[in-house]
């Protein structure tokens, strides 16, 4: 009596939740994740990223702080001084002094070291960013490796699924066989124990995949026990030949070069110290003595006026500390260019190793393709004579071997094509 009430609320309480939209959401939620939507949730949600983001910021910050340097100062400055004629001399303390001035520093010459400085923060900021982009393009390589991973792993887990129904039912071939009185224990035994061992290929596999959606999840900020399916990659393919030095487009180098770049500045920055140092000054305010006057608008008379100062500062002489700057200037810029040199020869044998696994994986590819389908071909023939007695159980476990393992051999190198793939984009790309 009371199951069709509760079915008529159970079905009341779907339509209600689909027709507030939260049906097609639970829907979109179960849809397989693309490449192209991993790696932006990736970008978005890595813990990694807003480290380095933050590196950006703070160089900004350090080029509009350089920038301002250039420019007039103004400041409120004061201090009074309260001294009675019962303390101090009053020749020595003046009575007191009281001062409130508006001041202004405006520097004309100093060697083009404040540009220099200004150059220095922006070549910070242009490494920052590239050290930036690192960051994410090694998320991405990451993302597309665990991608490769869980669709080879998915790959192996259907292989030896289909490879172990295929034993399953030889193994209840011969155990029909024995049941009706031929000797075939030998076989059985065989059988079993290659059973035995696809089995915990099996298992493996499906651990492989596991590891895989746990760091995917983790990369892409979910939790990473949360369920995760993929998408489909497409087919590898042949591709046209690369850009000529595509190397030298990476981040590591961007940064190197920035890093010259500012190592450049710094030295310019410790010759300007010898030159000639001009600051023009100006304040207006009030400056007076006497603080024990009661006076006040006649302080605000007297003391009210301003002041016009031309500061000149040329070193000449420091006991060899400026030489000793110099040097060190120097050497970190001879630093930095052989740093980059060496981060050009990294991004390129980089780049080349991973263009050339690319083509050794699609080479292995093209010739599995074909041996696949005639691994398993071969498999059959030979149940098949061995069911009219003209191949053995060792053929016939034999030939099922080499089948899966060429379709399992296939699927690893299509994964090492597209971690190769995906290493020729981390070190041939911006």
């Amino acid at each position: 009596m009371n199951n069709p009430p509760r079915l008529l609320r159970a079905s009341l309480l779907i339509l209600g939740t689909s027709s507030f939209g939260w049906g097609p959401r639970l829907a979109r939620a179960e849809e397989p994740l693309s490449l192209d939507l991993a790696l932006q949730e990736a970008r978005r949600a890595n813990a990694r990223l807003p480290v380095s983001r933050l590196d950006v910021d703070i160089a900004g910050e350090h080029v509009r702080e350089a920038r301002a340097e250039l420019w007039l100062k103004v400041a409120l400055d004061g201090d009074v001084v309260y001294a009675p004629s019962s303390g101090y001399d009053a020749s020595v303390s003046n009575l007191g002094e009281a001062r409130l001035q508006i001041q202004g520093v405006q520097p004309i010459l100093d060697g083009g070291g404040r540009r220099a400085a200004v150059r220095r923060a922006r070549a910070e900021l242009t490494a920052a960013g590239a050290h930036h982009r690192m960051a994410e393009k090694d998320v991405d390589l990451e993302v597309r490796s665990r991608f490769a991973e869980i669709e080879s792993a998915d790959r192996e887990v259907a292989i030896r699924e289909d490879g172990l129904e295929r034993l399953h039912a030889y193994l209840t071939s011969l155990e029909s066989r024995q049941a009706s009185g031929q000797g075939i224990s030998g076989d059985l035994l065989k059988t079993r124990v290659r059973l035995a061992s696809d089995e915990a290929d099996l298992n493996e596999a499906r651990a492989r995949k596991v590891e895989g959606r746990i760091e995917l999840n983790d990369l892409l900020g979910r939790d990473p026990e949360a369920p995760l399916e993929i998408a489909a990659l497409p087919d590898p393919g042949p591709e046209g030949p690369p850009a000529s030095t595509p190397w030298l487009q990476t981040p590591e180098v961007a940064a190197a070069r920035a890093d010259t770049e500012s190592a450049e500045a710094s030295l310019h920055v410790t010759r300007s110290e010898r030159s000639v140092h001009l600051t023009a000054a100006a304040d207006t305010g009030i400056w007076g003595g006497d603080t024990t006057s009661p006076g006040l608008f006649d302080r605000l008379r007297h003391d009210f006026g301003y002041s016009l100062t031309v500061n000149l500062n040329l070193p000449l002489f420091d006991l060899g500390s400026f030489r000793a700057r110099l040097a060190q200037s120097t050497l970190e810029l001879e630093q930095a260019r052989k740093t980059e040199e060496v981060e050009v020869r990294h991004a390129r044998r980089e780049w080349a190793q991973a263009r050339a696994s690319r083509v050794a994986a699609q080479v292995q590819i093209t010739l599995l393709q074909k041996a696949v389908p005639e691994a398993k071909d071969s498999s059959l023939a030979t149940e098949s004579r061995y069911l009219g007695g003209a191949a053995s159980a060792l053929d016939v476990l034999e030939a099922h071997a080499a089948a899966v393992d060429a379709a399992v051999r296939l699927g690893e190198a299509i994964m090492r094509y597209r971690i190769a793939e995906a290493l020729e984009v981390r070190w041939g790309t911006e």
